[in-house]
C-alpha cells in the first residue's frame, strides 16, 4: 500500500523554481527585445512564453503526478523508465513540429543559415529543448527522492516511538502481577505469624493496590507521589519483621525541595523489593536503607541492605522485575541513566541516578 506523503512544503518548492526559471525566461526575453528597440512585455511575448513553458511543466506534471508516486515509489523501477522515455520522446516530437512550423512560417531571409562546414544533427533549439526536458525530470526526481527519504525517516522515526510505547505498557504491565505475587506472599507469611497484623496489611495492601491501578498507568508523575507510596510500602515491609532485627530506614526530600520533579513511576519499587526479599533474615540482624536526592538536575536513588550468606547465592540477578526495570531505562532514557550495583561480604548496594524529568529529556534526545 502506498502511504500518503506531505507535500505542502515539497510543493513549495516546485512552485519557488518554476517562478525562477519563468522568471530566468523573461529576463533574458526583456533583454533581447531592449536591443531591438521593442515592447518589452506584449501579448506575442506572453505567447511565446506560454508555447515555450508549457511542454515542460505538462512534462512535469506528469512525472511528479503520475509516474513517480505509481511507479517509482512502489519499485516499478522499468516502467517508470519507460514511461519517462516516452512522455520525454513525446514532448520533443511536438517540439520538433512545433519548431519546424515556426520555421516554415517564417520568411526566408529571416530563417538562421547553418555554418556550410558544419551540419549538426539537431538544431540548437531541438538540442536545448531535449536537454531541458532531461533535466525537468532529473530535478523533479531529485527532489522528490529527497523529500520521500525525509517521509521515510519521519515515518521510521514515528514507529519507533510507537514502539518503544508498547514495550514500555507490556513492561509496566508485568510490574503489577509481579508486585501483587510478592506482596501476597508476604501477607501469607505474616497470617502465621500474626493474624492481627496480617488484616492490616491487607488495608495497607489495598492503598498500595489503589496507586498501582491508577497511577501507574500514567507516563509520569510527581516525584512527591512515587515517594509516597515507597514510604506506605516500605511501611508495610516493616510490619513483617521483628523490630528487633531488622532496621528499616529512608530519607526522602521533602515535597517543597522536589516540586516539578517527575519520572515514569514504579521505577525504584523493584530494587527496595529485592532488598526486602534477598537483604532481610529472620535469624540475623538485618537492614534496608533507602534515600532519595535530587541534585545537579539529577534523581539519583541509593538503596542498600544487608547481605547474608546463603541468601546472597540465590539473588535473582536476570529476574524478570530487574529484566524489566534495566529495559524500561533504557526505553526511556537511553545512555542518560547510570545504574551501579556493588555486592561486599556485608552489604548489597544499587545506585540509580536519572535525568530530573523522563519526558523532557527523553524528547530531546
Amino acid at each position: 500500500m502506498l502511504k500518503s506523503r506531505s507535500r505542502s512544503t515539497e510543493n513549495i518548492v516546485y512552485t519557488v523554481l518554476w517562478f525562477i526559471s519563468i522568471g530566468l525566461y523573461m529576463l533574458d526575453v526583456i533583454r533581447n527585445r531592449s536591443q531591438m528597440s521593442a515592447p518589452l512585455v506584449d501579448v506575442p511575448a506572453l505567447v511565446a512564453l506560454a508555447r515555450t513553458m508549457l511542454p515542460f511543466f505538462l512534462l512535469f506534471l506528469l512525472n511528479n503526478n503520475v509516474l513517480i508516486p505509481r511507479f517509482l515509489f512502489r519499485n516499478k523501477l522499468l516502467p517508470y523508465l519507460f514511461g519517462v522515455v516516452l512522455a520525454v520522446s513525446a514532448m520533443w516530437v511536438y517540439q520538433y513540429i512545433d519548431f519546424m512550423h515556426v520555421m516554415e512560417s517564417m520568411p526566408r531571409g529571416a530563417r538562421p543559415v547553418p555554418h556550410p562546414h558544419m551540419r549538426p544533427l539537431l538544431p540548437l533549439p531541438l538540442f536545448l529543448d531535449f536537454t531541458y526536458s532531461l533535466l525537468v525530470v532529473g530535478c523533479n526526481l531529485a527532489i522528490a527522492l529527497m523529500f520521500q527519504r525525509f517521509d521515510d525517516r519521519l515515518e521510521k522515526e514515528s514507529l519507533m516511538k510507537a514502539n518503544a510505547e508498547s514495550q514500555l505498557a507490556y513492561l509496566k504491565n508485568q510490574i503489577n502481577p509481579h508486585f501483587y505475587m510478592n506482596m501476597l506472599n508476604n501477607i501469607h507469611g505474616m497470617i502465621e505469624i500474626d493474624p492481627e497484623r496480617a488484616q492490616l496489611m491487607v488495608i495497607d495492601m489495598s492503598q498500595l493496590m489503589r496507586y498501582m491501578l491508577y497511577e501507574s498507568s500514567r507516563q509520569e508523575i510527581p516525584l512527591s507521589d512515587e515517594i509516597r507510596f515507597l514510604r506506605n510500602y516500605m511501611g508495610l515491609m516493616r510490619q513483617r519483621f521483628p523490630e528487633n532485627k531488622v532496621s528499616v530506614t529512608s530519607e526522602f526530600p521533602s515535597d517543597s525541595d522536589i516540586l516539578g520533579v517527575s519520572l515514569p513511576p514504579l521505577l525504584f519499587l523493584v530494587f527496595i523489593e529485592n532488598a526486602f526479599k534477598h537483604g532481610v533474615s529472620y535469624q540475623e540482624a538485618s537492614f534496608v536503607a533507602v534515600r532519595i536526592e535530587v541534585s545537579d538536575g539529577s534523581v539519583i536513588f541509593n538503596c542498600m541492605n544487608s547481605n547474608h550468606a546463603g541468601i546472597s547465592e540465590n539473588r535473582d540477578v536476570k529476574g524478570i522485575g530487574l529484566r524489566n526495570i534495566r529495559q524500561r531505562l533504557t526505553l526511556i532514557y537511553g545512555d542518560n541513566a547510570t545504574l551501579y550495583q556493588n555486592e561486599t561480604e556485608s552489604t548489597y548496594t544499587v545506585t540509580l541516578t536519572i535525568p530530573a524529568n523522563a519526558l523532557e529529556n527523553n524528547h530531546n534526545r
